[in-house]
């Protein structure tokens, strides 16, 4: 008989295992951590797609447009 399963025999043996597991709190997943409500939160995706746009039919027109008027003035 193997020390670990004449320990695991005590009659304590299961109260010691639930009190350890009580006292430490359940480590956190991945996705327990980082949970992404669409409600309140904006996706990556969406900032991406709206910065693009925004540099290309709104900055770069403009810029293009200041240089046009600036070269032809």
């Amino acid at each position: 008989m193997s020390v670990k399963a004449w320990l695991n025999e005590r009659p304590g043996a299961a109260l010691d295992d639930a009190a350890r597991e009580a006292a430490a709190p359940p480590a956190p997943t991945a996705m327990e951590a980082h949970l992404f409500d669409p409600r309140t939160q904006v996706s990556a995706d969406a900032k991406y797609i709206v910065r693009n746009l925004v540099l290309w039919f709104l900055v770069l027109p403009a810029v293009l447009g200041g240089l046009w008027w600036a070269i032809t003035r």
